[in-house]
């Protein structure tokens, strides 16, 4: 089971970044913050791209076609779909900002149907439906007073961070598909990965950071903050190179619906550590655990 020990790989480094985002963004801000957790990206997988060609002897022979998807790949999750996500943690949490991916799944399933040509077994469906369900519910926030419900009319979460869910659950869904599709012509997960953060950092540096204000922000930032935000960079792209592993071994979408299912790891973390910083309700709690059924259906079977 290869292939689906990797993909909780990814989810275990997923759920602990989500953790780590919001104390690293209380002491450094989130652009400047991203840009270094990037930086990471770039210096963590380049070290371990150099120490399997100089410790494993591991040639590259590059195969243009993958490094094309591997970098398409990476615009889409390491800059746009990241940093739609990120924004959302910021906002809402890390429990509800995780939960909020529920399409990326989707996204990734029709894409790999699309252009991989791949089909999902009747009982990976169910499962995948139940994780999706899962996390619908762990999005729902709990019941609240008369007044507070005229206000919000009804809705679990506000239409703004609706939309920036969708876009970046649609960036994560057709970024790893890409790579997914890259990696079968190149089983190079780690420098996949790395050419897709190179990609991000490149587009996020030009795009949205003042370079002749980086060295002095970065200086001027807490170095306990920056710290965290580097950690944040190992993390996620340790994580990336393992769903893209994954992809070698099961189809896309499954690979993606396990790391996806970060609440199960999250919420109990928020409620014994955090101490209930978000509000938990039933369904909540509900939802967690079809997440945990679905996720446990999809490595069993």
């Amino acid at each position: 089971m290869p292939g689906e020990l990797l993909a909780v790989a990814s989810l275990l480094l997923f759920s602990a970044n989500v953790l780590l985002v919001g104390a690293a963004t209380r002491r450094v801000p989130q652009d400047l913050g991203f840009l270094l957790a990037l930086g990471s990206n770039v210096g963590f997988a380049g070290l371990v791209v150099l120490g399997q060609s100089v410790l494993g002897g591991q040639s590259l022979s590059p195969e243009w076609d993958a490094l094309a998807l591997f970098a398409v790949g990476g615009l889409l999750t390491s800059y746009l779909g990241r940093w739609f996500f990120f924004r959302s943690v910021t906002t809402i949490g890390p429990t509800r900002a995780s939960a909020l991916q529920i399409t990326n799944p989707l996204f990734a399933a029709l894409a790999a149907w699309v252009l991989l040509g791949e089909e999902l077994r009747p009982v990976a469906v169910l499962c995948g439906l139940a994780v999706l369900a899962g996390l619908f519910l762990t999005s729902r926030r709990p019941g609240r007073s008369g007044g507070d419900r005229r206000t919000t009319g009804h809705r679990s979460v506000p239409v703004p961070e609706i939309g920036l869910a969708l876009l970046g659950a649609a960036a994560y869904g057709l970024g790893n598909v890409a790579r997914g599709a890259g990696v079968r012509d190149w089983a190079a997960p780690v420098v996949g990965s790395l050419v897709g953060a190179t990609a991000g950092l490149v587009v996020y540096a030009l795009v949205s950071t003042d370079l002749r204000k980086l060295r002095s922000a970065v200086r001027s930032a807490d170095a306990g903050g920056r710290r965290l935000w580097l950690l944040s960079g190992v993390l996620t792209i340790s994580a990336q190179t393992c769903l893209i592993a994954a992809s070698l071994f099961i189809p896309v979408a499954v690979a993606v619906v396990i790391s996806a299912a970060v609440p199960i790891v999250v919420l109990p973390i928020s409620l014994v550590f955090l101490r209930r910083t978000e509000a938990v309700g039933l369904s909540t709690v509900i939802g967690a655990l079809l997440v945990l059924t679905g996720v446990a259906g999809l490595v069993l079977s």
